[in-house]
């Protein structure tokens, strides 16, 4: 049923029940349903009513029941429903009721349930709310109620449930809530409440649940708490509760099927008593202080599925009794201090499926694990385990997550990972592990990174790896790899870090493997190769960093590497090179960390073309047969924090500048005919320049003959361009002339003058015809330069104060190499205006596409959940594998670029910073409305975990098709939570989930974006956490059910 109610609706003034829920109604409630004086029910639930209710609703003296919950209903609650002396149910949650709760709400004397939830009420509860003596359930929860509770609540004698979760509520909690000797569901998460818990809170003998979660509650946990006998489920997450855990816990509460601890300041150690609470299914104690060892009596808790006692100073052995949690499904014990070994029972435990120990003191042998046939991860990096590893790790073809860096393993690769197709990310480097890894893997379909690299393994490159079309990291440093490095391995078209330094590879360099294009990182140091360089090496356009170090090539440098853009560290030394440094050396304008050509046979002059790279700071040209002066263009050099040319056949001054006026005199050591004023070298003198000149005469005359053969070219166009140019660059020039300190042009990969000149040349002066998109931080161009090549730049709205810190901050940003980060080539700085340089992607932004229903019915549940996967290995990678991590700041569906292929790219890093261990990240700007989390109005500091919460908005943004907006508080914890099904959130222009798959994929999203977007930041998830539970696809067992069935109170674990 669809359309308006009709205003004769009215004109049944017999009528005594109007059910008209579940239909497609819209339009207003008409006022003539107040001349319905015999109605005793209305029922208008799941529609799409809006506007606000009438006053005349107060007419149905007869009302005893009301639901118009699910709509779209607004402005406030009329005074009139003080009328309703007859109401038992008031049902109205899920709408856009705002204003105040009426004091008249008090005037309803048979009223039993009192349901508000998710509306936009404010202000304080009303003291009138202590007349509903009837009061039996009152869920006001995800509100905007304000003020403290009021002690009338003390009077809802007859009250079972109550919940006050998610909204502003401060003050302490009632002593008198202690009256309400009936209840037994008490949730008042989600708010600011402070002070203590109070000890009256003990004589709630019939509370099951207690949930006080993410509120400023201190003090210790109330003794009399032990008397709630009939709790099972109590938690405390994200206060300042502080003391110890009581011993008495135990004793009491031994129904608790959930007890959650986490993120407070809990000292002393884990009560022994806790091991009584035979029914407990979830035990987290993580993020606290606590102390000691933990208690074997945890052993008894036989229906525990979830331990967590992370991130606490737990010393003692892991005790050999919670090898009996036979229902265990994950054990993180991870950032203590335990020691000794792992039990063998650990072994018994076969529903595990997490176990995390990383980061503690733990040694000797690793437990038989032929019978945990359910792992999918297992982290156990940062000890001190020695010995094989376990030959079952992948009995079950379950793992996808295994990590054992740095650590004391020996023997070989377990045959199980052969087959273990399964995985995703293996890291076992920092290890003894040795055998023959030619046959040791297999092929694996999903695996994106494999690091076996400082351990003792032997054999040869396997083409097996060219099979696994994910992997775009492959690590094998440090080993004793021989043979020659396979060809096919140019087949590896995800490959976007190979390192197979410090092996005993031998033979010629591939030419194949220069045809990587999205080769970012490739290192083959120190081994035995051969051969040249190949000349294909041009083609790695995407390449930063080169060291082929340490080896036995020969020949020329190829004139080609001055085609790989965005390279910023080449290392070739230690090898035969010969000839001349190439001039094309100097096309490499980002270059920034090292150019070490040292230790080889290379001749002829420096060229001056090296001193283009004006970001680069580090030169080493030592130990080859150069001749010929250091060019007086090296002045010019501005960041050079080392140059060393020792060892050669250089001669004449050093260019004059602060750099080489400090510089140290080894650099500069065995060179016969170098003068300058650097400690040692002698004095230039007239004789020594007349020396130089005489002994180098013909370059001296070329040097002379062709700039004037030039200039005589250049003087004949000079004029035509002058005569063109003049006028539209006039006034340019003269602005020039005022602020000749403010002209800083450096782009970085480009000739930075040059490519300023065609941006604006190409956008017409930034002409809005080319502009693509408006931020808070600036308009965004598409340009087309010369070389038809497609870039985007953002031009910024104003100057930044600190350029120097801001230059310094875009380098840092542009090191970033991820194949779902937009690339940042760089920036200019000009005295009219600073811009960024990205790639250009197709597509456009996420939430253009969103907003469009042509174009998002293009995203079906399958490119979406990948669109989610994609951010959060970028954020992953920014968050925990760059160093120093780097925090975005401004995650939004705006800065989510989808290229032609719907893949998605983080993009709009003009805000980004990185996070140093000594900054306190303050900023004053730092994301998008709707997406900023709620602490940073107070504390304005930015750290990861803003990310993450931002990264919780996008994916309930994806999900919804639309930005949650005032909805995201409606999508916390609470009690009217468990009428909201998932279904009925999600994006009804395409279909609803059909296969397991997706449906899977869609709760897990659904939950990890809630659990982003909590309150506290403690309480969100690390960005490699939620990564690694995308690629997993977990669902927990509380959601194995139907997916029509699956609601929100279920996905918040509440």
């Amino acid at each position: 049923m669809s359309g308006s109610i009709p205003s004769e609706v009215g004109n049944l003034t017999r009528l005594s029940l109007l059910n008209l829920n579940s239909n497609n109604l819209t339009g207003p409630i008409p006022a003539s349903v107040g001349n319905l004086f015999a109605l005793t029910k209305l029922q208008l639930f799941n529609n799409q009513l809006s506007g606000v209710i009438p006053n005349e609703i107060g007419n149905l003296g007869q009302l005893y029941n009301l639901e118009m919950d699910g709509n779209l209903l607004s402005g406030p609650l009329p005074a009139s429903i003080g009328n309703l002396t007859n109401i038992v149910i008031l049902f109205l949650p899920a709408n856009q009721i705002s204003g105040h709760l009426p004091p008249q709400i008090g005037d309803l004397p048979n009223l039993a349930e009192l349901i508000l939830s998710r509306n936009n009420l404010t202000g304080t509860i009303p003291s009138s709310i202590g007349n509903l003596t009837q009061l039996e359930l009152m869920y006001i929860n995800e509100n905007n109620f304000s003020g403290s509770i009021p002690p009338e609540i003390g009077q809802l004698t007859s009250l079972l449930e109550l919940g006050l979760s998610e909204n502003l509520i401060t003050g302490h909690i009632p002593k008198q809530v202690a009256n309400l000797s009936q209840l037994i569901h008490l949730n008042l998460s989600n708010n600011t409440i402070d002070g203590i818990i109070p000890d009256e809170i003990g004589q709630l003998t019939s509370l099951q649940h207690l949930l006080l979660n993410n509120n400023q509650l201190t003090g210790h946990i109330p003794h009399r708490v032990v008397n709630l006998t009939q709790l099972t489920k109590m938690q405390l997450v994200n206060n300042q509760i502080n003391g110890l855990i009581p011993d008495q816990l135990g004793n009491g509460l031994v129904n608790l099927r959930d007890l959650r601890l986490t993120s407070n300041l809990f000292t002393g150690t884990i009560p022994s008593n806790l091991g009584n609470m035979t029914n407990l299914e979830i035990l987290y104690i993580a993020f606290n202080q606590l102390s000691g060892s933990i208690p074997p009596e945890l052993g008894k808790l036989f229906s525990l599925t979830s331990l967590s006692l992370h991130s606490n100073q737990l010393s003692g052995s892991i005790p050999n009794e919670l090898g009996n949690l036979l229902n265990l499904n994950d054990l993180i014990l991870s950032t203590n201090r335990l020691s000794g070994l792992v039990p063998p029972s650990i072994g018994n435990l076969t529903s595990l499926e997490d176990l995390e120990l990383y980061q503690n003191q733990l040694s000797g042998h690793l437990p038989e694990m032929a019978n945990l046939t359910n792992f999918y991860l297992l982290q156990l990096s940062e000890n001190n385990f020695s010995s094989p590893l376990p030959p079952d790790l992948c009995k079950g073809g379950r793992l996808m997550y295994f990590s054992t860096i740095n650590n004391h393993f020996d023997g070989p690769i377990p045959r199980s990972l052969r087959n273990c197709s399964t995985l995703v990310r293996l890291q076992l480097k920092n290890n003894e592990l040795s055998g023959d890894v030619s046959e040791a893997f297999g092929v694996y379909p999903d695996l994106e990174l494999i690091d076996l690299s400082n351990n003792r393994l032997s054999g040869e490159l396997s083409v097996n790896w060219v099979e696994s079309q994910s992997l775009n990291t492959l690590h094998m440093a440090g080993n004793m790899i021989s043979g020659r490095i396979p060809p096919q391995f140019g087949r590896m078209v995800q490959l976007a870090s190979l390192d197979l330094s410090s092996n005993l590879l031998v033979g010629e360099l591939p030419k194949e493997l220069f045809g990587l294009s999205l080769l970012l990182d490739l290192n083959l140091s120190n081994n035995q190769l051969s051969g040249s360089i190949p000349l294909e090496i041009g083609g790695l356009l995407n390449l930063n960093t080169l060291d082929l170090s340490k080896n036995k090539l020969i020949g020329h440098i190829p004139l080609q590497i001055g085609n790989c853009p965005n390279l910023r560290s080449l290392r070739l030394s230690a090898n035969e090179l010969s000839g001349s440094i190439p001039l094309e050396i100097g096309k490499l304008l980002r270059m920034q960390e090292m150019l070490d050509l040292s230790h080889n046979s290379l001749t002829g002059i420096i060229p001056r073309d090296i001193s283009k790279l004006v970001m680069l700071e580090n030169l080493n040209l030592s130990h080859n047969r150069l001749s010929g002066s250091i060019p007086s263009s090296f002045s010019g050099m501005s960041s050079l924090l080392a140059l060393d040319v020792s060892y050669n056949n250089l001669e004449g001054p050093l260019p004059e500048s602060r750099f080489f006026q400090k510089a140290k005199v080894e650099w500069f050591e065995h060179n016969n005919g170098l003068c300058g004023k650097v400690l040692n070298l002698p004095p230039c003198s007239q004789n020594t320049t007349k020396h130089s000149s005489k002994k180098h005469r013909k370059i001296v005359l070329l040097s002379v003959l062709v700039p004037v053969l030039l200039l005589l070219l250049l003087i004949s166009l000079g004029v035509v361009i002058f005569i063109f140019r003049h006028t539209r660059r006039k006034n340019v020039k003269e602005n020039d002339r005022e602020e000749p300190d403010k002209n800083l042009l450096s782009v970085l990969g480009f000739d930075g003058k040059a490519l300023y000149d065609e941006i604006v040349a190409a956008t017409e002066n930034f002409d809005d015809n080319y502009c693509i998109g408006v931020g808070g931080y600036g308009r965004v161009y598409k340009v087309q330069l010369r070389t038809d090549q497609l870039v985007a730049v953002k031009k910024l709205h104003g100057p930044e104060e600190d350029e120097r810190g801001f230059r310094s901050e875009i380098e840092a940003l542009a090191k970033i190499r991820h194949r779902s980060i937009v690339r940042l080539h760089g920036f200019c700085s000009h005295a009219r205006c600073m811009f960024l340089i990205y790639d250009y992607i197709e597509k456009g932004n996420l939430s253009t596409i969103l907003s469009s229903e042509e174009t998002a019915i293009e995203l079906d549940w399958k490119k979406r959940l990948d669109i989610i996967k994609d951010v959060a290995n970028a954020l992953s990678y920014m968050h925990h594998d760059c160093s120093p991590p780097i925090v975005h700041r401004d995650i939004s569906s705006k800065n989510i670029l989808l290229d032609s292929e719907l893949k998605a790219h983080v993009s709009d890093f003009g805000i980004a910073r990185s996070v140093k261990p000594d900054s306190s990240n303050w900023s004053g700007r730092a994301g998008t409305l709707g997406y900023m989390p709620p602490e940073l109005s107070y504390t304005m500091k930015i750290t990861k975990k803003h990310d993450v919460y931002s990264f919780g908005v996008l994916i309930l943004e994806v999900i919804q098709g639309r930005h949650p907006g005032e909805l995201i508080s409606h999508l916390m914890s609470g009690g009217a939570a468990r009428d909201v099904l998932l279904k009925d959130v999600l994006d009804q222009r395409i279909r609803v989930p059909l296969t397991l798959e997706e449906a899977n994929g869609v709760i897990l999203a659904a939950k990890l974006g809630l659990q982003c977007i909590s309150v506290s930041p403690r309480f969100r998830p690390s960005m490699q956490r939620v990564s690694q539970l995308l690629d997993a696809g977990k669902i927990e067992a509380c959601e194995k059910m139907p997916f029509r069935d699956v609601n929100l109170q279920q996905l918040m674990g509440v």
